[in-house]
């Protein structure tokens, strides 16, 4: 079979020794991701893949399964950029695991189904997109209120969804504040999954683990959320959030953890763990020192200053001048974040702000943009000016 050179890493090369596979299934999968089906057996698989292939493999298991395991280690060790599928009708978590340590990057059930076929491609090639060149792993930003009721849960849900969107990346969202587990209300959802199952794992928690506890909304966020009940809360310690956070750094571009007011040692991990902390705070006296507090806390625990933002949230006439507040707190403002009743409005619908034509929705635009390292947009005005209408800045 002749291959020309730009049908390599456009292709799906599934290796099937029965030869049942559905053709038309794997075709129709294909044209969504603009890919070549390739129908082959084992031994015609090792011929058609070239070393720097970035092609998708599937393969099929099989009834000899130790050969198989063994034909994908050695072709994962021979071609590592390719995306390798394992597929089988046995789907015992042993097999799986076992699939996944030979080097396959996804699991797949035989029969194959439409539905579960392209979640896999939509997985994959998101895998793809993250083993570019560029940074070997995601990126974990904490969000953390001084004080309550500035918004942090807001903040975090909104920059989650919106990270997704201007990234074309999946996104995970890490509900850290687990007596209240408000992230889940906020999207409006009963998650049948959460942090505790991590404490509670029998075996090994590894990405198959993982993918089990999280629950994917449409627009590309993956919510781990916090416990349902204050029991399993108790569960949950610091070793968890760090096996929870090395996961999915590994998995995710963005990691957004949305943590409690309280300092506890889960909390403490995140913020140790986090390449980015923003601290939240408003204009009033109280919460200006208690953010100095969480300042000169992370200093001690010696998180680089540079990796420590501070976000002015509620931006309303009070005591303290925003000059003022950068002074004391030794750093200019990383995001200005304005009151807006829109976000009672989304909290209430458990709906995220993307797409509303709100104040609050640019400034969280602005801040994910400037997160990722974007230029901010031009002819719109400056911050300021696309939050506050004119005559009305603090």
């Amino acid at each position: 079979m002749t291959v020309t050179r730009e049908e390599r890493g456009k292709r799906i090369l599934w290796a099937t020794a029965a030869g049942t596979v559905d053709r038309e299934l794997l075709e129709a999968a294909a044209r969504a991701f603009k890919l070549i089906v390739r129908v082959c057996t084992p031994d015609e698989l090792v011929k058609l893949l070239n070393p720097g292939s970035r092609d998708v493999v599937g393969i099929e298991l099989g009834t000899d399964r130790p050969a198989a395991l063994k034909r994908l280690r050695e072709l994962h060790a021979r071609v590592p950029t390719a995306t390798i599928i394992a597929a089988s009708g046995d789907t015992d978590v042993e097999v799986m695991r076992a699939a996944l340590h030979a080097g396959a990057s996804d699991f797949l059930a035989l029969p194959l189904t439409s539905h579960e076929l392209d979640k896999a491609l939509l997985r994959v090639t998101q895998i793809a997109a993250r083993s570019a060149p560029g940074p070997a792993s995601g990126h974990v930003v904490t969000v953390y209120g001084a004080r309550g009721g500035l918004g942090a849960t807001t903040i975090a849900v909104n920059l989650a969804f919106k990270l997704a969107a201007i990234t074309k990346n999946e996104t995970a969202l890490l509900d850290l504040d687990l007596q209240r587990g408000d992230v889940a209300a906020f999207v409006n959802f009963v998650p049948a999954h959460s942090l505790a199952n991590i404490a509670t794992a029998p075996g090994e928690v590894d990405e198959i683990f993982l993918a089990s506890t999280l629950t994917r909304h449409p627009s590309g966020v993956s919510i781990l959320a916090a416990p349902a009940s204050f029991e399993e809360a108790e569960l949950v310690t610091d070793h968890e959030v760090e096996v929870a956070l090395r996961l999915l750094r590994s998995q995710f571009r963005y990691t957004i953890v949305d943590t409690p007011r309280a300092i506890t040692s889960t909390t403490l991990a995140a913020l140790e763990q986090a390449d980015r902390t923003l601290v939240l705070t408003d204009l009033s006296v109280p919460s200006v020192r208690a953010a100095r507090r969480v300042f000169d806390l992370l200093a001690r625990f010696e998180v680089p200053f540079e990796h420590v933002e501070l976000v002015v949230t509620e931006i309303v006439s009070g005591p303290l001048e925003l000059k003022k507040v950068a002074h004391v707190l030794g750093r200019e403002p990383f995001a200005i974040i304005p009151r807006d009743e829109a976000a009672g409005a989304a909290m209430n619908d458990g709906v995220p702000l993307n797409g509303r034509p709100a104040r609050l929705t640019l400034a969280i635009e602005d801040l994910a943009t400037r997160l990722v390292g974007r230029p901010r947009e031009r002819g719109r005005g400056g911050l300021l000016q696309r939050i506050f209408p004119k005559g009305a800045r603090p």
